[in-house]
C-alpha cells in the first residue's frame, strides 16, 4: 500500500499544500485559482493564494481576489470573517479605499459605531502624513457623522477640520458636540467642545450655552468668572447668569464667585442681584448703594429690575440724577471692593484632553440617541445657535415625534419659524398645538407668551397684548408684566 501511494498522482490540493510549505509560489498560484473555484468557501485557500501573489509582486490581483472573497462573505453576513479580511488587505495597502469602505459597512451592520469611526479618523491622518489626498476620506467621515450621530465623532471631526485651518466648519461641529454632549448629561465634554468652539469665534449665545454646562461642573470657577468678565457690560447677559444658577439653586456657589471679582462695579452689580434672588432685601439694597457711587447707568438698569420685583420699596429705590458723589464716599467704597481672594484665575485653565473613550458605552449611545429623538433636538439646537434656521426646523420637527420632547421641540420650531420671519407659519403652529393635552399648564403658558411674541412681530398689539396677559396668568414673570404695561400703556 505504501508502494502504490508513492507512485500514485498526488491531487491538486496536496500539491498545493506541498507547494506552500515548499515555498514554490509559482505553483501556489498556478493551483490556487482553480481551487477557489472548486472551494469558494475555503479561507486558507484564499489567504495563501493571495499570499503567494504578493510574493511574485502581484499586489494588485491579490487585493482583488480577497475583496471578491470578503464582498461574498458580506453577502454571507459572515462579518467576523469580513472584518479579517479586511483587515489584512489595508495591511497590504493602507491606502485601499475599497477596503476601507467595505470594512466601514462591515462595522456599521455590526453596530460597532466608534470602531467605525476610529478606522476613518485614522485613515485620515494616515492619508494626510503620507501627503495623498484626504477628499475621499473626510467625504466618508461626513457621510459617517450624519448617519451615526455621537458628540464625539462631532468633536474629533472638528479637530480634523481645524487642523486644515477650515475654522467655521470645525466651530460648527464643535457647537454640534456640545448640544449632543449636554442632551447625553455628559457636562464635562460639552464643555471641553464649547471651550473649543470659543476658542475659534466668541459669541453672547456660546457663553450661555457654556453657563449651561458650567453651573453642572461646580469644579470650573475660573470659567464662570472669565464669562463675567467678558460680557461685564452685557446686562442681559449678567441676567441670564443670575436666572441659570438661580434654577440650579446654586447661587451661593456664584457668590464665592463673585467675591473674586476685582472690578467693583461688576461685583456690587451682581451681588445685589443675588441677594434679591435669596431675599436678603437689606443687603441687596447695601450693594446698591455702593453700585451709586460706581456707576449711575449701572444702578439705573439694576433698579429698574429691583423695583419691577420689589414694588414695596418703590419710595427707597429711585432713580438717580447724574451727579458726582464725594471723593471719599467713592475711595471708600473701592477699597471694599478691591480687598479680594485671587484663588481664581481670570482666564480659562487649560481645556480638558479627551478622556479614554469606552467604545462599547459610545454604541450604545449611539442607539439611544437615535432611538430617543435626543439626536433631533440636539441638532435642531446647534442650528438654531448657528443661525442655520432651515436645518434647525428640519430636526426640530423629527423631534416632535417623541412625546418626551415635544415641548421642547415645539419651542424651537415656532421660535425659528419666527427667526426666518415665517411670522403666519409660526402662528398657525402654535395655535394648533396649543390645546394639545400633553402639554401642563405651565408649557401651554409658555406657548401663549411666545404667540404674543408673534402677533408683537406681526405688528398686531392689540392681540400680543391678549395672549401676554394669559401667559402672565400662570408665568407671574416680572418681565413680561413690564411688557403688558408698556402695550396697555401704548394702546390708551
Amino acid at each position: 500500500m505504501g508502494l502504490f501511494d508513492r507512485f500514485r498522482k498526488k491531487t491538486e490540493e496536496e500539491e498545493f499544500f506541498h507547494a506552500i510549505e515548499s515555498k514554490d509560489y509559482v505553483t501556489v498560484v498556478k493551483l490556487g485559482k482553480a481551487l477557489i473555484s472548486k472551494y469558494p468557501n475555503s479561507i486558507s485557500i484564499v489567504n495563501s493564494y493571495s499570499d503567494a501573489l504578493i510574493k511574485l509582486g502581484k499586489k494588485k490581483e491579490a487585493i482583488e481576489v480577497l475583496l471578491n472573497f470578503t464582498e461574498e462573505k458580506i453577502r454571507e453576513e459572515y462579518f467576523d470573517v469580513a472584518v479579517a479580511m479586511l483587515k489584512k488587505v489595508l495591511r497590504i495597502d493602507p491606502f485601499e479605499i475599497r477596503a476601507l469602505k467595505l470594512l466601514i459597512s462591515v462595522y456599521r451592520k455590526k453596530g460597532l459605531f466608534y470602531e467605525a469611526f476610529k478606522t476613518l479618523e485614522e485613515a485620515y491622518w494616515r492619508f494626510l502624513y503620507a501627503g495623498k489626498s484626504t477628499s475621499t476620506i473626510k467625504s466618508l467621515l461626513e457621510n459617517f457623522i450624519e448617519g451615526e450621530l455621537h458628540p464625539l465623532f462631532f468633536e474629533k471631526f472638528a479637530e480634523i477640520l481645524k487642523a486644515e485651518e477650515n475654522s467655521e466648519d470645525a466651530y460648527t461641529n464643535y457647537i454640534l458636540a456640545g448640544n449632543l454632549y449636554m442632551n447625553l448629561k455628559n457636562y464635562k465634554s460639552a464643555l471641553r467642545a464649547f471651550l473649543k468652539a470659543r476658542e475659534i469665534k466668541r459669541t453672547t449665545n456660546l457663553d450661555k450655552q457654556i453657563l449651561d454646562v458650567v453651573v453642572n461642573e461646580d469644579g470650573r470657577k475660573d470659567v464662570v468668572l472669565k464669562l463675567i468678565i467678558d460680557n461685564s457690560s452685557d446686562f442681559d447677559f449678567l441676567k441670564y447668569l443670575i436666572s441659570v444658577f438661580k434654577t440650579a439653586d446654586k447661587l451661593s456657589f456664584l457668590k464665592q464667585i463673585i467675591e473674586n471679582i476685582s472690578d467693583p462695579k461688576i461685583k456690587f452689580f451682581l451681588s445685589a442681584m443675588i441677594e434679591f434672588e435669596l431675599g436678603e432685601v437689606e443687603n441687596g439694597l447695601e450693594f446698591m448703594e455702593k453700585l451709586k457711587f460706581l456707576d449711575k447707568e449701572a444702578y439705573n438698569k439694576l433698579l429698574a429690575v429691583v423695583s419691577l420685583k420689589y414694588p414695596g420699596y418703590s419710595d427707597i429705590l429711585k432713580v438717580e440724577e447724574t451727579t458726582l458723589p464725594d471723593p471719599e464716599d467713592i475711595l471708600e467704597v473701592l477699597e471694599q471692593a478691591i480687598d479680594v481672594p485671587v484663588e481664581i484665575q481670570s482666564s480659562f485653565n487649560e481645556i480638558e484632553e479627551f478622556e479614554k473613550e469606552k467604545s462599547k458605552d459610545i454604541d450604545k449611545e449611539v442607539k439611544n440617541l437615535e432611538l430617543d429623538g435626543s439626536k433631533y433636538i440636539s441638532m435642531a439646537e446647534a442650528m438654531l445657535g448657528l443661525g442655520q434656521f432651515d436645518k434647525a426646523i428640519e430636526n426640530a420637527r423629527k423631534a416632535l415625534m417623541y412625546e418626551d420632547l415635544f415641548f421642547r421641540a415645539s419651542i424651537l420650531l415656532a421660535t425659528t419659524l419666527k427667526m426666518k420671519g415665517n411670522l403666519r407659519e409660526a402662528l398657525d403652529f402654535l395655535v394648533d398645538i396649543l390645546n394639545t393635552e400633553k402639554l401642563t399648564e405651565d408649557e401651554k403658558a409658555k406657548l401663549k407668551k411666545l404667540l404674543g411674541e408673534v402677533y408683537e412681530d406681526m405688528g398686531n398689539e392689540e392681540k400680543a397684548l391678549i395672549w401676554y396677559k394669559e401667559a402672565y396668568k400662570t408665568l407671574r414673570e416680572p418681565e413680561l408684566k413690564c411688557k403688558i404695561d408698556e402695550l396697555e400703556k401704548k394702546a390708551s
